[in-house]
């Protein structure tokens, strides 16, 4: 939910409860009143828990990692290749891309910052460690944003 959109409906319950409990019915105005404070709180406090979790990343980032034969996330000598489809259908600036691969991550060499619009289609590649041995590993990838964070199912990284 947009923020000015937020704050525009908890000004109109201001201005309508206070105008309500003045007039006609304070019973009315002051149960506004109430469901104003409770809107507030949740939907326009900087520090709300709704805006943390609820509208955060994860909710307008995601990702689609292709498991199929010649697509899938591979590792050769020198480079992890991974094929992936960011969706973000408002936009959404995405600073950093990780690679978590058990609890090690990994930065890709050619990420940089920029906006994602709508389905981005590409390989995204990283460095391969030292520490990747050959066989098949559980990966995540994890995208940062300044709105948060946001991960990508559990796929299977062969290394070879």
């Amino acid at each position: 939910m947009d923020f000015k959109f937020s704050l525009g409906l908890f000004i109109g319950f201001v201005i309508t409860g206070v105008s309500l409990t003045i007039g006609a019915s304070q019973c009315i105005g002051i149960a506004i009143l109430a469901l104003t404070a409770i809107w507030g709180f949740l939907f326009v406090n900087p520090i709300s828990p709704v805006k943390k979790y609820w509208w955060s990343a994860l909710g307008k980032l995601t990702f689609m990692i292709n498991q199929d034969p010649g697509h899938g996330a591979k590792a050769n000598n020198e480079y992890i290749s991974v094929w992936a489809a960011l969706v973000s259908w408002q936009g959404i600036m995405v600073d950093r891309l990780v690679l978590k691969i058990g609890r090690k991550r990994i930065s890709p060499f050619d990420w940089k910052p920029h906006e994602v619009f709508e389905r981005e289609y590409k390989f995204i590649d990283f460095k391969r460690p030292d520490w990747l041995d050959m066989g098949v590993y559980e990966a995540q990838l994890i995208a940062y944003t300044p709105e948060g964070y946001s991960k990508s199912k559990k796929f299977m990284l062969e290394a070879s």
